[in-house]
């Protein structure tokens, strides 16, 4: 069951980096709101840094997709301190090994090429230095084992840090509230479900 919530969530970081360039949203709502935020966030993310890390991503969804645990921790960084993180106790994976022993679980856990992902909110941002980069996103997920469909909504956060060129993941968490916990105005959180 735990295994449910890490499922796909790298397949909608590259549609939430992706929307927050094209539908230019920027981070000025959030200083606006927050006066201790620098000015320098207010800016939308560089067009190629969108780009380096939407390439990562779809390496990442690919591999995920695909089953390749080789191709999925190419995408992680090699620090100590990265984060696989899900939503209970116990659901923290800290290092490539851990968190390579987490996806090895979640492989488990559903059919090759059902993975899909439907999203209606997203967000995202870069440093001025171009060096670190984060998305987040609440989705709606659908894919299927042995057969057998399901459903689950998941809200999703990560962290980037560019490392000798290139972009990888040093934070993913992924979680889903509890029944009843739900933001201001956002309905009901609907818990993981099989569709017979």
């Amino acid at each position: 069951m735990r295994n449910r919530l890490l499922i796909g969530s790298i397949v909608l970081l590259s549609m939430v980096f992706s929307a927050c360039q094209n539908q230019g949203v920027d981070n000025k709502a959030a200083v606006d709101t927050n006066a201790n935020v620098s000015a320098n966030t207010t800016s939308k993310p560089d067009a190629k840094t969108v780009e380096e890390i939407k390439e990562m991503l779809a390496k990442h969804d690919k591999a995920l997709n695909d089953k390749d645990l080789d191709g999925v921790m190419a995408t992680y960084s090699n620090n100590p301190n990265a984060v696989l993180l899900g939503t209970g106790e116990g659901e923290r994976y800290v290092g490539t090994d851990t968190i390579r022993q987490a996806y090895t679980e979640i492989f488990k856990d559903y059919d090759a090429g059902t993975l899909g992902i439907e999203c209606d909110w997203k967000n995202g941002g870069a440093d001025p230095s171009g060096n670190m980069a984060w998305a987040g996103a609440s989705c709606k997920y659908k894919d299927s084992l042995n057969g057998k469909a399901r459903e689950f909504v998941m809200n999703v956060s990560a962290a980037f840090v560019k490392e000798e060129g290139a972009w990888h993941f040093i934070v993913l968490h992924m979680s889903n509230a509890p029944s009843g916990l739900n933001a201001p105005g956002a309905g009901p959180a609907p818990s993981p479900e099989t569709k017979e």
